[in-house]
């Protein structure tokens, strides 16, 4: 009974320890962030790559690459220093994710025409114009890396699991894009799913499962410290960013869940995919008082 005892403490231990190194990745890519566009930020934006945002500005577009960049310096410093403890097989598919969704992603953002947008729009152009979008490519770009990802991680037994792990990378990966609309709203969206990931392996999940959530850790800790000058409306992450972030909560929530959750977190995320070809996410959270309190936190307010 008191081996027993021991060893429960142990892994309780054990998970904590991995819990506190998630988080930790979290704070150190949120500072490195933070400090690469205060010290980049003039740089980059004289790239010339502007787009209009929400208010008609013209704000620099790409300052996701900060996201990729910081995600694949994680990514390598976590295989250097800690691989005794985490998968060869996950960084490969981690860092796949990371390259293809920042590559797409930055392609949609510089040489993306106008479409009918959503499924259906880009769909439309291939039908109607004969024209392949930027968003199409990235679309099916983005269910062939996550199946992709989701093969080499080697953590799904049979076609089903193979299938369901790639949908909700894939989905993950889409929806966060759906909300980028505003002031890192998107960002807002991550972290809350980030903490909401936390809170669940805290409380139900072992200390294997705890250190799958370093995935996801890195990417929602650069784009939020892109977030106080993204909210200044110096930037915008663009696809680049948000699609990189999308992806690596998808794959951490597939990681860290049961198969029960995993058909569940799917069902949601296909029903949010499908219900955005049909209303607007902004319209929804304007039209809710705290939504719409939350949307607002931190977002430059404009003299009448």
């Amino acid at each position: 009974m008191a081996r027993h005892s021991r060893v429960n403490e142990s892994s309780i231990v054990e998970e904590n320890e991995h819990l506190i190194f998630a988080v930790g990745t979290f704070f150190i890519a949120f500072i490195a962030a933070l400090l690469a566009w205060g010290r980049m930020g003039p740089f980059l934006s004289s790239w010339g790559l502007q787009k209009e945002n929400y208010r008609g500005q013209s704000i620099f577009a790409v300052s996701g690459i900060i996201v990729v960049t910081v995600q694949i310096l994680v990514v390598l410093n976590l295989y250097l220093g800690f691989n005794d403890s985490l998968r060869g097989a996950h960084f490969v598919a981690v860092l796949m994710l990371v390259v293809v969704f920042g590559f797409l992603g930055w392609i949609d953002d510089t040489k993306a025409k106008e479409s009918g947008g959503g499924f259906g729009g880009h769909l439309g152009s291939v039908y109607s114009d004969r024209v392949v979008t930027t968003g199409l490519l990235k679309l099916v770009g983005g269910i062939a890396v996550s199946i992709g990802a989701v093969f080499v991680a080697d953590t799904t037994d049979g076609l089903v699991a193979l299938i369901r792990g790639a949908a909700i990378v894939a989905l993950s990966a889409n929806l966060l894009n759906l909300f980028d609309r505003a002031p890192a709203r998107s960002t807002k969206v991550s972290f809350l799913w980030f903490v909401l990931l936390v809170a669940s392996v805290f409380i139900w999940s072992d200390s294997h499962t705890a250190l799958q959530l370093v995935w996801a850790a890195g990417a929602v800790g650069a784009a939020t410290g892109l977030a106080p000058s993204e909210l200044l409306e110096r930037h915008m992450q663009g696809d680049t960013g948000v699609n990189v972030t999308g992806a690596l909560l998808g794959f951490s929530t597939f990681m860290v869940s049961a198969p029960v959750v995993q058909w569940v977190v799917l069902a949601v995320l296909a029903s949010l995919n499908l219900a955005s070809e049909r209303m607007s996410f902004s319209e929804v959270i304007a039209s809710n008082p705290l939504l719409s309190r939350i949307d607002e936190a931190g977002v430059r307010q404009t003299k009448a």
